[in-house]
């Protein structure tokens, strides 16, 4: 794999504040989006993934792009094995999007109350292991 791998493939991005889930912002520096490229555009990319919901917006229509844990945990009761199960399949065939991702080796939700949260473990194409611990991906009303 040649070092452009990452150039060609994921690019480089705006950094994204993901600290306020409905609010997503652009960081800017002096005027400008702050960038970030190869392993933290990809870990962007990943909780990019996480924080869209499937078939939501127009632009990711019929591409596989997110998730559907806000309609699989929409409702009051939680933690019946199926929402679960659906969400990891999601998970697995989803991140294979990214062109820097070749497998998902781990993945795993847990729940704190009505808090959801996300640990993802990718093998990259450059054999590198990347893990991505996201917390509170989903408050459940």
């Amino acid at each position: 794999m040649s070092e452009d791998f990452f150039d060609e493939n994921i690019g480089y991005e705006p950094e994204m504040n993901f600290e306020d889930k409905e609010n997503v912002k652009v960081i800017i520096r002096n005027g400008s989006p702050k960038i970030v490229s190869e392993i933290e555009a990809i870990r962007q990319w990943i909780v990019k993934f996480c924080s869209t919901n499937k078939d939501t917006y127009p632009i990711y229509n019929g591409t596989g792009f997110g998730t559907r844990i806000k309609s699989l945990f929409g409702k009051k009761r939680i933690g019946y094995g199926y929402e679960e199960a659906e969400i990891e399949r999601d998970f697995k065939e989803g991140l294979l999007l990214c062109p820097a991702i070749s497998e998902v080796v781990d993945f795993k939700l847990t729940k704190n109350g009505k808090i959801l949260n996300i640990f993802v473990e990718v093998q990259l194409y450059t054999g590198e292991a990347l893990k991505v611990d996201i917390e509170k991906i989903y408050v459940i009303n």
